[in-house]
């Protein structure tokens, strides 16, 4: 059995942030920043050099969230800041023993969204502070704007450059699914690794099993996808996730959603030229307050215009469900009209998927928080110790990214928990 001090389970942001500084790239504090009080000044110029040896507990004694201590300094204003701006630094030091588990690769579930996907936030949100994207932008030669949205195109091969630069790649394995999280048996004095990691090669299917002392669970929110109810999902015409118009065959294509995810497969093959039927649960209202309120991004301006059109090419099915899928593309479909059925070329469905905490179920019943947003991003998230984003369930392991409640749900919101999750550890093998 492979063992090792921390493991990383997710190559997401969450999680190649805290193997970022496992790896030995540790904050400092450089020029002039005020906070908002003059306790956590102090505490700041007393941490400036090693922000990590402090114990983030003494923030929060003091009213101050622990992963707003580290976000302001990354990020102190709306707008990107010029890297020769910044006060958050970085000094590399030793390593600790980690390894980082991931289906995908660096990224996590951007290197398999939609081939036009842009990000919801402005570039620099999106970025570890260990890597400016303005940096890998400089030294590729791309002529971005750090404040506007970012193409997959882009972000995908930063953060491989990501674990590059930072020199994670050789602790990477990437095409490994985690399947199944234990706690380890105690050796009689009670020494011992404390987690039992069992996982899976995607490519050969061969099973390996490691053990760590410390685990991050960054699994992303959609590492289990949901299912849709509805028989004979199985037909050759449905597809369970969408890429591209051109992977579509056919002129009528049917969109099961309603998430922002099933809003882009929708509107963009409809811009394709495509007929598309969209068959969502939800009511028109909340459809629209969605829509209207996220004008700010380019997408969701063009469904404004699509709405205010004839929609010769776009057939909304609000309050309805796909009841089954039939040979030869008919599709049958309960709306508050009745059942009604439609014939189609292809189906597409994106209804999301959620955080895949049954490979927790050994630990027993977990704490929950459920976060829900305005704009229909919804998820379970881990209750944890918001000194540290260590769970208040299971000792030592610590969710990362959208699963830890009080990250809130953007990159920008929960980046900076990387330095907590990484500094308690640290704090905790005596390597800071």
């Amino acid at each position: 059995m492979e063992h090792h001090s921390v493991i990383v389970a997710g190559g997401g942001p969450g999680g190649l942030g805290v193997a970022a500084t496992l790896e030995g790239w540790h904050p400092r504090f450089e020029g002039e920043y005020e906070f908002p009080s003059v306790e956590v000044q102090e505490i700041a110029r007393r941490y400036e050099r090693n922000p990590l040896a402090l114990d983030p507990h003494e923030l929060l004694n003091n009213g101050h969230r622990p992963i707003e201590f580290f976000r302001m300094r990354h990020h102190p204003i709306q707008d990107a800041l010029p890297l020769d701006q910044w006060t958050l630094k970085f000094t590399k030091r030793e390593r600790v023993d980690w390894l980082l588990l991931t289906t995908d690769g660096p990224g996590g579930i951007w290197n398999s969204v939609p081939r036009e996907q842009l990000t919801l936030g402005p570039a620099h949100w999106m970025e570890l502070a260990h890597y400016p994207i303005s940096r890998f932008y400089e030294q590729t030669g791309r002529k971005r704007d750090l404040d506007a949205l970012v193409h997959r195109d882009d972000l995908v091969p930063y953060y491989q450059a990501c674990a590059s630069e930072l020199g994670l790649s050789e602790h990477i394995r990437p095409g490994i699914r985690v399947t199944g999280i234990y706690p380890a048996e105690p050796e009689v004095d009670g020494s011992g690794p404390r987690f039992i990691v069992d996982t899976k090669d995607q490519q050969d299917g061969t099973t390996r099993t490691y053990s760590c002392d410390y685990l991050v669970f960054g699994v992303g929110p959609r590492s289990s996808l949901r299912k849709l109810d509805a028989q004979r999902t199985d037909q050759g015409y449905v597809s369970t996730s969408y890429t591209h118009p051109d992977d579509y065959p056919g002129e009528r294509i049917l969109v099961v959603g309603g998430g922002r995810s099933a809003d882009w497969a929708a509107q963009e093959l409809h811009d394709a030229g495509r007929t598309v039927v969209y068959v969502m649960r939800q009511q028109p209202d909340s459809h629209l307050k969605l829509i209207n309120e996220s004008q700010y991004l380019p997408y969701y301006r063009r469904w404004a215009e699509i709405l205010s059109g004839e929609q010769q090419r776009m057939g909304l099915l609000y309050g309805s469900k796909v009841r089954a899928f039939k040979p030869g593309g008919m599709v049958s479909i309960e709306t508050p009209e009745g059942v009604v059925q439609v014939h189609v070329d292809h189906v597409v469905i994106e209804i999301g998927g959620d955080p895949d905490y049954d490979l927790l179920r050994q630990f027993g019943d977990l704490t929950f928080h459920d976060k829900r947003d305005n704009f229909r991003f919804q998820l379970k998230q881990m209750v944890v110790d918001q000194a540290t984003f260590e769970s208040v369930d299971i000792p030592g392991l610590y969710p990362a990214g959208y699963t830890a409640a009080g990250t809130g749900l953007s990159v920008i919101g929960f980046h900076a928990g990387c330095f907590l999750v990484a500094g308690d550890i640290l704090r905790r093998l005596g390597a800071v």
